[in-house]
């Protein structure tokens, strides 16, 4: 029974500390190590010749499905106006309620094209909106609340316009605006650390970062297929499928809006876990299950783990403890990476942040245990 104390319970607790804290300081100083070779070997990343040494410059089109984005759409339009590639044409399906469609309407140009996109179209049928007014041989997919920049747009599109690969996909970072709030670098931190893993293929791509060829995505259909939502999702399922490999530019980064409330944050993370949860069902595909199952029990066991102890004793205690000061220590490295990365600090008060925002994550990861609902609801937000 775990209110049956054992006699020696505290000598238990005390040398499962004392052996256990050590042996996190070694482990993660040898990591930390290993973290530092891979810094250097992989960052900053190479960048893409000039465009004066290019074979050639393809037309390239920037698709964007914009709903009730007026916050963001001005910056977003005025990005790619200022991209120094010479062929580049906007595509714009915008609408909502907040006036997205006028903003966007008013930069209508010879290289800014806006279709209006209707109430419930969702964000597959307003891609595939803009893919019928598009004329480019390469497509180039990104979000409305995302500020290009020539650096990266460049890099990406640099093996699919060289016939290199016929899809290439980066990754995102936060707005500049956003580097001060250790809310946001706390995110950003665990995601720049895997991009630093990240192989040259994989079977995934960033909906809001990646150029393919106008020609690869018709083999696929375009935008054709359902997909209620993960639209990144779906295509790179429907890429893989057709033998199409995806090449990854993982650490050519553009700069997104990140969550700066908790609220917010916690909705995107369970959309986001609920999206591979239900899309890999409705695939008949089910990616790395174990990994997502343990990580959802792990947040869990971690938030009940206090209230084991308080009943089991100072070993539960010892556990929870130890199991703490490991993610904490795996997210300080993470911070260090980050920081080296986007040009923040890393300093006491980001890395005391760590500890909320794992407590944060461990409810997010927890979030998809209370998603099995109905088909009809999963789809719902």
């Amino acid at each position: 029974m775990l209110t049956r104390r054992l006699p020696n319970q505290s000598i238990l607790a005390a040398l499962l500390t004392l052996t256990g804290l050590p042996a996190l300081v070694g482990y993660h100083w040898w990591q930390w190590q290993r973290d530092s070779a891979m810094l250097a070997a992989k960052w900053p990343p190479p960048p893409a010749p000039p465009l004066d040494t290019w074979e050639r410059l393809p037309h390239v089109n920037v698709l964007v499905a914009a709903w009730n984005e007026a916050a963001h759409i001005t910056a977003l339009i005025k990005s790619v106006l200022h991209l120094r590639y010479p062929h580049v044409h906007l595509v714009l399906c915008a609408g909502g309620v907040d006036g997205t469609y006028q903003r966007a309407l008013a930069y209508t140009s010879e290289r800014v094209t806006v279709v209006e996109q209707p109430a419930g179209a969702g964000k597959q049928h307003a891609l595939h909106l803009a893919l019928l007014r598009a004329n480019g041989e390469i497509i180039f997919l990104t979000d409305a609340d995302c500020v290009l920049n020539d650096a990266t747009f460049e890099a990406v599109l640099y093996p699919v316009a060289t016939g290199q690969e016929a899809v290439c996909s980066g990754q995102t970072r936060p707005l500049p605006a956003q580097m001060r709030r250790p809310f946001v670098v706390a995110q950003a931190a665990p995601q720049l650390y895997s991009f630093l893993a990240m192989p040259d293929y994989a079977s995934g791509l960033k909906g809001a970062n990646t150029a393919l060829l106008r020609t690869t995505l018709a083999t696929v259909g375009g935008f054709s297929h359902p997909a209620p939502s993960g639209t990144d999702y779906v295509l790179a399922k429907l890429l893989t499928r057709h033998g199409v490999r995806i090449r990854q530019a993982a650490l050519q980064l553009l700069a997104t809006d990140f969550p700066e409330t908790v609220p917010t944050y916690l909705r995107q993370q369970r959309r986001w876990l609920r999206n591979v949860r239900c899309l890999d069902r409705a695939w008949a595909h089910p990616t790395r299950p174990a990994p997502r199952c343990v990580r959802r029990l792990v947040g869990a066991g971690m938030l009940l783990l206090p209230g084991v102890a308080v009943v089991g004793g100072e070993v539960w205690l010892a556990v929870w403890g130890l199991l703490i000061g490991h993610a904490w220590l795996s997210r300080w490295r993470y911070l260090r990476c980050a920081a080296h990365i986007l040009g923040t600090p890393c300093d006491a008060r980001h890395v005391a942040y760590q500890l909320p925002m794992l407590l944060l994550d461990c409810v997010a990861w927890s979030q998809p245990l209370l998603d099995y609902l109905p088909h009809r609801k999963r789809w719902r937000w």
